[in-house]
């Protein structure tokens, strides 16, 4: 696929288009980040044609380098790509809303109730075809990935680092060891550059300078709240969950302590009970863990709590990955950052095809007999891989057979 044709694709594609696309997309996306990373590289690259896999790549290695969400900050960023920051805000509101619609229905029966409702047998079933999801969309992306033995080696080595090790340090010097390789192996002139291009390069324009006002404005408000004496509970939601999605860094799971000592322990807001509630139903809502927090600004100030809360926790991210990527966009015609880019990209692969794989090992660790998770990963991977069916069938038909079998 020529970059000419993605971008012949790109330009057709309406905002409404792309709304509905990642919407379909949070509606599927169960099992954490890649699951539905690995959907979106499903639905733009190979059904609607409208990025390549090295977008995809490239944004991932973003993302995860980013603090916040790495899901919603990859959504924002091929967004943007497609059409621009309208296009990522559109995007990252679309892949999010089916989970906070969720969140707030089941917040609203837990606290009339005093009961979860959660789909524990359907999730059981979910959970193996969302690893060969992951599986499939790694193998989908190999062949721009691995261009020979020595890429090979640095996909297993990050794969291996990342299941033993793990952690957002591993990642950085994974990421900066496969960029030195990359430019050692891939480098070419910079004179081959066209001066057009290197003379059109994004500049810190009037955009960036918003969004970087509105960055500094969400950490100030959070590190020096208390000194403010805003006795608003909205403002406070806000302040709390905007601060900590631009300070912390390494996925959902990374922010489940601090979200619990800042709701539970500092502002009591919740109990420890209702605290791990939210995290159960973030678990068997599609979409990002972190979509805990509707469940929290629920509890904490209805449903404008639920708003708020979800958009501080998601849109100062978001925005800071997109403004990231403008600014990168500034390198793109230097050989060595191509060539980094490169290197990087077979990290990435590798790190995809870890996601499975920890996700399988989980399983088989909590499962007590491992036929039936083994029967269903086995039959997506057929339904995938074979058949050439969407990610939908895949897990409907793994939900449908978690309920008849555990």
């Amino acid at each position: 696929m020529s970059h000419k044709s993605v971008s012949a694709h790109a330009g057709e594609i309406s905002l409404t288009q792309l709304f509905l696309i990642f919407f379909k997309i949070g509606c599927i996306s169960w099992g954490g980040y890649m699951a539905l990373i690995s959907v979106v590289r499903s639905e733009i690259v190979g059904k609607h044609r409208l990025l390549e896999d090295d977008d995809i790549m490239d944004g991932v290695a973003l993302a995860m380098l980013l603090p916040g969400p790495v899901a919603v900050n990859v959504v924002a960023y091929v967004g943007d790509k497609i059409r621009g920051p309208l296009g990522g805000a559109v995007c990252a509101v679309a892949v999010i809303l089916p989970s906070f619609l969720l969140m707030v229905g089941f917040a609203a029966l837990y606290l009339s109730w005093g009961t979860m409702v959660v789909a524990d047998k359907a999730l059981a079933g979910v959970l193996p075809a969302i690893a060969a999801i992951i599986l499939n969309a790694g193998l989908q992306m190999r062949e721009k990935a691995l261009q020979g033995p020595i890429d090979i080696a640095m996909a297993v080595i990050a794969a291996v680092l990342l299941l033993t090790v793990g952690g957002i340090w591993i990642v950085i010097c994974i990421f900066a060891v496969a960029a030195v390789v990359g430019i050692l192996r891939h480098q070419t002139a910079d004179a081959d550059t066209p001066a057009e291009e290197t003379r059109h390069q994004p500049t810190f324009g009037r955009g960036s300078r918003a969004i970087a006002l509105f960055l500094a404005m969400c950490i100030g408000l959070f590190l020096f709240l208390p000194q403010l004496n805003i006795t608003s509970i909205l403002v406070q939601l806000f302040s709390v969950f905007s601060g900590m999605s631009l300070l912390l860094f390494g996925g959902g799971y990374i922010f489940i302590p601090m979200i619990q000592e800042a709701v539970v322990n500092t502002h009591g807001w919740l109990t420890i009970e209702d605290f791990a509630a939210s995290i159960a139903l973030g678990q068997v809502t599609p979409g990002p863990i972190l979509i805990s927090a509707t469940f929290i600004g629920y509890k904490v100030a209805g449903l404008a709590g639920a708003v708020i809360a979800t958009i501080a926790i998601f849109m100062p991210p978001a925005a800071l990955t997109i403004l990231a990527s403008h600014q990168l966009q500034r390198f793109r015609h230097l050989s060595r950052f191509k060539a980094a880019q490169a290197g990087i990209r077979t990290a990435v692969f590798g790190l995809i095809i870890s996601a499975a794989v920890s996700l399988l090992i989980g399983i088989a660790s909590e499962a007590p007999n491992l036929l039936a998770p083994a029967s269903i990963f086995g039959l997506s991977c057929f339904i995938l891989m074979y058949l050439k069916k969407g990610e939908i069938w895949t897990v409907l038909i793994a939900a449908g057979l978690g309920v008849l079998i555990f």
